[in-house]
């Protein structure tokens, strides 16, 4: 995973391949896990085109850090992204 992870954020690598790592690596590396998973949701809210996938994501991550630590996190993202109602229903 060391390896792997250095290689992608040198060199970058698609948004399947970083997401394959990141949920091999949600056991033994989960705040990497994580920072992947956070970056990827800013872009898919961002295209607006797979807010599905979007919270699907951040739910996948409450499964990884403390309650606290995720209700922060959506309500950051509910700050952030206010005006996307779409995303906001989704998003609960």
């Amino acid at each position: 995973f060391d390896q792997a992870s250095k290689i992608i954020r040198q060199h970058g690598a698609s948004p399947g391949i970083a997401e394959a790592l990141a949920r091999a690596s949600e056991t033994n590396h989960p705040a990497e896990a994580i920072e992947v998973y956070t970056q990827r949701v800013a872009e898919l809210v961002n295209i607006g085109s797979s807010y599905e996938e979007a919270v699907s994501l951040v739910r996948r991550m409450a499964r990884l850090r403390s309650a606290r630590e995720q209700a922060s996190y959506v309500s950051d993202l509910k700050e952030h992204y206010r005006r996307k109602r779409n995303f906001m229903k989704l998003l609960g």
